[in-house]
């Protein structure tokens, strides 16, 4: 005759569970099965944030095309034509300033296409400074030729950008020793394409009376131009003072140098860089009007940065997200092996499913509210769903709090770990060892060695 055995009587308090009484090695392994399928939703929200961010990148190059690129400013520059005696081929004497005073106000705008959006600027820029003319016999060192000639009278002062100049209005001008003159494109004055390649250039002729050996010639011009995300000088003169404000409350300052002196507010910025030189510019001479080797001073810029870059934070917190199922799977099969509390894999998965959400509502979410606001919401109505599912499936109090408590502190930790920057991975490391060191001391109440013995026993029939 068989007889079923009685239920076995509850632990002594004090003891530790076996887990043949609570969970199989069988559910356990359905439970990583059910971790590991968690990894296809989220590459598929990983692979969305990818597609949205270079959409995000095909607008700024829009509007880089439209409006205006990151502009890099070159430093006035005063040039002398040299006719080579054998030859008479063209070629020019450039000179850089001795002296050299920036001052740039950019106003910063953000441009949208949908929920895409991008940071432009226009700029209003002024300079002024002073070359010297070096002597003839100076130049005809550098020229190596005796016989070539300066062509004095058609000397002139070249302004440009290296990428176009966008926002130039036709009405400005510069002052050369207090002569008012209009520029003319590199072209028409020329009539020399190759001469004019690197740069987008303006000219502007000197006064015949001014370009004398060994004379001072002061300058002082006001520029207006557009451009996106950047703002850049190169100058390779002697003493550079340079000044950039602008109302952009996030700036990240780059090149060469870094500013003297910076202020940073939520109204704005204001920088200023300076650099002196110990030997006055050597002049140059080359058959094109710009090339690299005049800027070898400083290279003097700023970055219009967004305070939170919304679509990195969003593809950060993305790669996050197996910690929370993770968590959440740690402390449902907690629950089973302490508190005697039944739980399905269907249900684990769903709870995979839920937060699994997060990310993506976090993307959509963040693009129309920013991120901040778009975090906390998205947070809040995963947070929401998972503890109610998690009441329904426990019908516990206990069990409900500690999750939603777990749960709550993970989001509130993400928040604050993904703020940070010099110890993110310091502080990330350490919260994941108290983790590890909490599981180690929670599964130190579950006897593990009963397992295999258990099954096998629950396995035989039992009779009299």
């Amino acid at each position: 005759m068989t007889h079923v055995s009685a239920a076995a009587p509850p632990s002594p308090s004090g003891t530790r569970l076996p887990v043949r009484e609570i969970m199989s090695a069988q559910k356990l392994a359905m439970i990583a099965l059910v971790v590991f399928a968690a990894i296809i939703p989220n590459m598929l929200i990983s692979a969305l944030i990818s597609e949205h961010e270079t959409r995000q990148g095909s607008v700024e190059q829009e509007f880089t095309r439209v409006w205006g690129p990151p502009q890099q400013v070159y430093g006035p520059i005063l040039v002398v034509p040299f006719r080579s005696g054998s030859m008479m081929a063209r070629q020019f004497v450039r000179l850089v300033p001795t002296s050299l005073t920036v001052a740039a106000n950019l106003q910063p705008q953000e441009r949208k296409r949908g929920w895409f959006h991008a940071t432009v600027y226009d700029a209003r820029i002024e300079l002024q400074g002073t070359f010297l003319v070096p002597d003839e016999s100076r130049l005809r060192d550098l020229a190596n030729d005796r016989n070539g000639q300066f062509v004095w009278n058609e000397s002139f002062v070249a302004f440009g950008t290296g990428g176009n100049l966008a926002g130039f209005r036709s009405d400005e001008h510069i002052a050369i020793s207090g002569t008012d003159t209009s520029w003319q494109p590199c072209l028409d004055l020329i009539y020399d394409q190759r001469a004019c390649g690197g740069a987008s250039l303006i000219l502007a002729k000197a006064p015949m009376d001014t370009m004398q050996p060994g004379s001072t010639v002061p300058f002082k011009l006001s520029a207006s131009l557009r451009g996106t995300t950047s703002f850049n000088v190169l100058s390779g003169s002697k003493d550079l003072d340079v000044t950039i404000r602008s109302s952009w409350p996030t700036p990240s300052f780059r090149g060469d140098i870094l500013p003297v002196t910076s202020t940073v507010t939520a109204e704005g910025f204001d920088a200023n860089w300076q650099t002196m030189g110990f030997n006055a510019p050597r002049p140059t001479l080359a058959s094109v009007i710009v090339d690299p080797s005049i800027w070898k001073g400083a290279d003097i810029g700023v970055d219009l940065i967004e305070a939170v870059p919304v679509y990195r934070m969003v593809s950060r917190v993305a790669k996050y997200s197996m910690l929370f199922v993770v968590l959440s799977f740690a402390t449902y099969v907690a629950f089973e092996l302490l508190s005697r509390l039944r739980i399905h894999v269907v249900q684990y998965g769903m709870l995979a499913l839920s937060l699994s959400l997060f990310s993506l509502l976090l993307l959509s979410l963040s693009e129309p509210i920013g991120y901040t606001a778009g975090y906390w919401a998205s947070a809040g109505l995963v947070l929401t769903q998972s503890t109610l599912y998690t009441a329904a499936v426990a019908r516990r109090a206990a069990p409900t709090l500690v999750f939603g408590f777990m749960l709550a502190s993970v989001f509130a930790f993400l928040y604050v770990l993904l703020g940070l920057e010099t110890h993110s991975l310091m502080i990330g490391s350490l919260a994941l060892f108290v983790v590890v060191s909490a599981l180690m001391v929670i599964t130190q109440a579950v006897n593990w060695s009963a397992m295999g013995h258990g099954e096998a026993q629950a396995e035989a029939p039992t009779s009299t």
